[in-house]
């Protein structure tokens, strides 16, 4: 018993040394390329707390106005959020705010507003984010002057206002970034995305894929089995910035829902997430068996995945002190352990007011 335990820790402890191994700096964007017709799809509900920051800041691209077509769908909110998108777009002759009142076909909740909204876009490229989110003013051009072949872009985000919910999601999205570089890219991230018209209709929209929880991994999924190029920045210039999930139980229902999309990854991939998820529990029993070795693996990997961590942070100019780093590690403990458990639970996954 106490050998597999050790050989999972162990294994925990490889992937992040070779997380900091792997890690390559990103190039900066081609801000010199041809510039394209964009449309930057927005889905929208109840989001009245946050849709107008989220328009402003698309507003103020560096990027020619008449070349940016705003789109957003609003998903039968109970707020104001469809009037106040209305008005800070009135001045903007080739953005729309619709009303999304019905589903295409067997799409719901974001998918079937995302459907709706590329019917409506002009662009060459449609650029995807949510209505929580800001985006830097760098963001459109950068995210364009990525792009070398037709296929999908991703950004990189960060949670304002919530020290361990933003370390979480970079230490996450470097993971992700890692995979791409070593040539095994795993998905893209719904909230600061791009993906080529081409691409888009190759796959016949989110009207012709299967519907799901985590629409733009599925979306990713059936664009990569096309053969198009995916491309994974991480950069100050389009990084952008979300609210932080208020609430253990509602960070438990977003992570329920990226877990769902998770099982559906490479085999090999699924088996690196499978030893991180055993990592903690292995752990706690090893100190329990022998707590000198035990605590001495748990430090070395703590050190590790800290400086990885740390690399992450200052490829995006952001700053967090070492000690939250070392606190992470515990936030993650207790994070992972109750996911795993709420996963289990037969409960369906509540997102903006609706279960599936």
């Amino acid at each position: 018993m106490i050998y597999f335990l050790i050989g999972i820790a162990s294994l925990a402890l490889l992937v992040d040394i070779c997380l900091l191994v792997l890690w390559k700096d990103d190039t900066l964007s081609d801000t010199t390329a041809p510039l394209k017709k964009v449309s930057v799809l927005i889905a929208a509900r109840n989001e009245a707390a946050n849709i107008k920051a989220c328009l402003q800041s698309l507003i103020r691209q560096d990027y020619p106005n008449e070349l940016v077509q705003i789109l957003v769908g609003d998903d039968q909110s109970e707020d104001e959020t469809y009037q106040l998108a209305k008005d800070e777009l009135q001045h903007n002759s080739n953005s729309k705010v619709l009303k999304i009142e019905r589903n295409v076909g067997h799409q719901k909740g974001k998918a079937n507003v995302l459907a709706q909204l590329a019917n409506q876009a002009s662009g060459d490229v449609f650029l995807i984010t949510d209505a929580d989110m800001q985006l830097p003013a760098s963001w459109v051009r950068s995210m364009v002057g990525s792009l070398k072949n037709e296929g999908i872009v991703t950004g990189v985000t960060y949670v304002e206002g919530n020290n361990y919910q933003s370390i979480d999601w970079i230490f996450s999205l470097g993971i992700i970034k890692v995979l791409k570089d070593v040539g095994q890219p795993v998905t893209t991230m719904g909230n600061n995305m791009m993906i080529t018209k081409k691409a888009y209709q190759a796959v016949g929209g989110y009207e012709s894929i299967p519907f799901s929880i985590t629409e733009d991994f599925e979306l990713f999924k059936h664009v990569r089995n096309k053969g198009f190029d995916i491309v994974q920045l991480f950069n100050p210039a389009v990084l952008g910035k979300t609210k932080p999930v208020s609430g253990f139980i509602n960070l438990l229902n977003q992570r329920k829902r990226w877990m769902k999309g998770a099982v559906q990854l490479p085999k090999l991939i699924v088996l690196l997430l499978l030893v991180q998820a055993l990592y903690f529990p292995a752990l706690i029993l090893l100190i329990s068996y022998n707590l000198q070795l035990g605590l001495s693996l748990m430090i070395i990997k703590i050190l590790f995945q800290t400086f990885f961590i740390l690399r992450c942070l200052n490829s995006l100019e952001l700053k967090y002190s070492f000690g939250q780093l070392i606190i992470y590690e515990f936030y993650s403990i207790i994070v992972s352990l109750s996911s795993a458990i709420y996963y289990l639970l037969p409960a369906k996954v509540s997102w903006k007011g609706r279960k599936y």
